[in-house]
């Protein structure tokens, strides 16, 4: 059978004119066809599921990692979340705290204010018992001064005077003290 190949296709080349020198002789293109066959089968049959698997395992790692990098970022926004609720309350927190403060401070000074209205008020008492003491005192003191005084200045004139005159002199002179 390779002898009449080989014939068929010596013919086919001695008979090549015009359009047949634009079309490769037939026993290239039967082997171009034949070898093309093998290779291809070869590389369907062995390389290209290799190359599937491999596609499918790059496939599977980018996938993994995307899924990984949306749990991260996800991760990321509840933190952020989170942190955003704590710098929240601790805003209000020390807001809490500072009117607390003011409050404090509020009432400390109402009551150091009543404290001293209080002892403002206990000293003018007390300086005003001390002076109404005082003057009792140099009033009974004066009294007693006066009375010594009338006394010997009544003795002075009584001796000089009558009795209806002494009495009408020291019911004169009671009159005036009270």
């Amino acid at each position: 059978m390779m002898f009449y190949l080989d014939t068929f296709l010596a013919e086919a080349e001695e008979s090549s004119s015009g359009v047949d020198l634009l079309l490769p002789a037939t026993s290239e293109l039967v082997a171009g066809v034949v070898a093309f066959a093998v290779v291809f089968f070869f590389v369907w049959k062995w390389a290209l599921p290799a190359m599937n698997e491999t596609l499918d395992k790059r496939s599977a790692e980018i996938e993994g990692q995307i899924k990984e990098a949306e749990n991260t970022k996800s991760e990321a926004e509840k933190s952020k979340q989170e942190y955003d609720a704590l710098v929240s309350n601790a805003d209000a927190e020390v807001q809490k705290i500072i009117d607390e403060g003011k409050q404090a401070a509020e009432k400390l000074k109402e009551d150091v204010l009543t404290e001293a209205r209080a002892e403002a008020e206990a000293i003018i008492e007390k300086a005003k018992s001390d002076s109404d003491a005082e003057k009792e005192r140099v009033s009974t003191e004066l009294k007693s001064e006066v009375a010594d005084l009338s006394l010997e200045i009544s003795q002075k004139v009584a001796s000089s005077m009558s009795k209806a005159d002494q009495k009408k002199l020291i019911e004169k002179f009671i009159k005036e003290l009270n």
